[in-house]
């Protein structure tokens, strides 16, 4: 028998055995690592019983072990369905391929999920005008615009960071801003001064943010 139909004996038979089995995170990996397709994988996802850990640090563990987008958002769709969905089989879609699948599209909590949530906090004094205005709508204002990354809450609750910010004011042209990014143990991430306006400490505290968020 010639390699090339062992080959395709091999891709047809591995999805019907996989079918049998409850899938999890560690068994998709394993297939990730020994070498099966994307269209495989997801197939077997999709046609076998799952018992999948979607949480934060589930799927960013399955990203740094190397499975696509398609392959995450499977195990998400599945693990999403719940105990009715996990012997379906997934129907073709018209007008592709019968061996091609369509990757369900991820679910908005759970792009929410991989953003660490940040709280804003000020305190303004100083003999300007503008010295008594409430400086964190200012701050949320300019975290929006700059770091996307990151999920702004209203509560300090179950937040990941919290962006403190110092604002002083005199006149019109002396301004002084010190920032100070904590994690949810209290610990300081980054000490920032910048005596130009908020927006330009507000990137450095992304920048602290994103760089702390990635190294966890």
């Amino acid at each position: 028998m010639s390699k090339a139909l062992i080959a395709i004996g091999v891709l047809v038979v591995c999805p019907l055995l996989l079918a049998q089995q409850t899938m999890n995170n560690d068994s998709v990996v394993k297939l990730r690592k020994a070498g099966f397709s994307e269209d495989v994988i997801i197939g077997a996802i999709n046609r076998s019983p799952g018992s999948f850990d979607t949480s934060k640090d589930g799927l960013t563990a399955l990203k740094n072990a190397g499975l696509t987008n398609p392959e995450i958002s499977a195990m998400i769709a599945k693990a999403s369905a719940g105990p009715q969905a996990s012997t379906a089989k997934l129907m073709p879609v018209a007008g592709l391929a019968p061996s091609t699948r369509a990757a369900p599209p991820v679910p908005a909590h759970a792009q929410s999920d991989n953003k660490p949530r940040v709280f804003l906090l000020a305190q303004s004094h100083g003999t300007g005008w503008n010295a008594s205005k409430d400086q964190s709508m200012e701050m949320s204002k300019d975290l929006q615009e700059v770091c996307p990354d990151v999920q702004i809450s209203v509560s300090r609750r179950q937040v990941d960071y919290t962006v403190e910010l110092n604002h002083f004011e005199h006149g019109l042209f002396v301004r002084d801003n010190q920032m100070r990014v904590a994690n949810k143990d209290d610990d300081l991430v980054s000490k920032i001064r910048n005596s130009g306006s908020i927006k330009g400490g507000i990137k450095q505290a992304c920048a602290a943010i994103i760089a702390d968020w990635a190294e966890k």
